[in-house]
């Protein structure tokens, strides 16, 4: 299975049309916005539709707001081109995908938690069989560095990793730290496309699974 991988794209998804390669399965881990609205997520979806890939599958970030908001269960019919997910999961050819969108407390963003309890719950619903991970938050410690050099991942995905030891995880939301890294066993991608100044000068990062 072929898994393109893409995070943090901020509206500027035209910027990556000819780059973009294809794959059986598109991961998309949040923000793909910039102000989180309708509008912006229609464009998406739009864009979305024009690509090959036979799977598309996204979590929310913290700038897409509208996906936090909804509550109307017809509003995701702005998202039929992707499968949402939101503490949720799929199974496509025999590997099990999980998607999650909250992050630790940061300023006043969506899909907020306060470190410590409640995002500990979060993470205790990923199902111990999951192949594939995907957050929108690194967990600490692993390709969550900012230009401070502070890491500013989530210390209860790390510890929830320990349980779960999937072969992939993907997730972006610290522009700075893009890149790969593997660890005890599982592969590890911030596929953020956008460096820090909201630039999308990094590449789609492909994963053969």
């Amino acid at each position: 299975m072929r898994i393109v991988c893409i995070s943090d794209t901020h509206n500027q998804h035209s910027s990556m049309a000819e780059r973009l390669p294809d794959g059986d399965v598109l991961i998309i881990s949040g923000d793909i916005t910039m102000g989180g609205t309708e509008y912006e997520l229609k464009i998406f979806n739009d864009y979305v539709k024009t690509l090959p890939h036979q799977h598309k599958l996204l979590v929310a970030g913290n700038h897409d707001w509208a996906l936090q908001e909804a509550d109307d269960p017809g509003f995701f019919e702005l998202m039929e081109n992707v499968t949402y997910l939101e503490d949720t999961g799929v199974e496509i050819d025999r590997v099990k995908f999980w998607g999650s969108p909250w992050q630790p407390e940061f300023y006043n963003w969506a899909f907020n938690l306060p470190r410590g309890r409640q995002l500990a719950d979060i993470w205790a619903q990923i199902p111990g069989d999951t192949d594939v991970l995907i957050t929108h938050s690194p967990p600490y410690g692993i390709l969550d560095r900012i230009d401070t050099g502070e890491h500013v991942g989530c210390e209860d995905l790390e510890t929830a990793l320990l349980r779960v030891k999937p072969k992939l995880h993907v997730f972006g939301h610290i522009h700075e730290d893009y890149g790969i890294l593997t660890k005890n066993g599982t592969t590890f991608v911030n596929a953020s496309l956008c460096d820090g100044r909201y630039q999308p000068i990094n590449a789609p990062v492909v994963i053969d699974l």
